[in-house]
């Protein structure tokens, strides 16, 4: 019996962290989440992150709070995003002139963003002025 419990206990983490992700089913559902500004859920965060997507194409544009927070300032950098859907759930690509990078979408609903890239998890949270 213990064997049986011990080898349950060994396989299940590896089963939850495989899941699909539950809320979106298509890359249009992602897209529809992801639209609009997010925040890194630290303490000392003071950039906004603002995605839209126009013509198929994802766009990213960051910005920074102004010093008393009443305004946003926009960055010159502003890269493309790609959703990806694979086997697993769905990846956001950043394209940037320069590099690229890819970060796996391990939550999302209208409120709350998780990415997961090169294994540590950032939370965001939707933007409220």
């Amino acid at each position: 019996m213990k064997k049986i419990l011990n080898i349950v206990l060994m396989v299940l983490p590896l089963v939850l962290s495989g899941q699909n992700l539950k809320c979106c089913k298509s890359v249009n559902q992602v897209e529809s989440y992801l639209r609009g500004e997010w925040i890194e859920n630290k303490v000392d965060s003071n950039t906004v992150y603002e995605f839209w997507f126009e013509n198929g194409i994802g766009h990213l544009s960051e910005k920074e709070i102004a010093e008393y927070g009443d305004e946003l300032i926009e960055l010159e950098i502003q890269p493309y995003v790609e959703v990806i859907k694979y086997e697993g759930g769905f990846k956001i690509k950043f394209i940037y002139p320069n590099e690229s990078w890819t970060s796996e979408l391990k939550y999302i609903n209208s409120s709350k963003l998780v990415l997961i890239r090169d294994g540590e998890e950032t939370e965001y949270y939707r933007y409220e002025k």
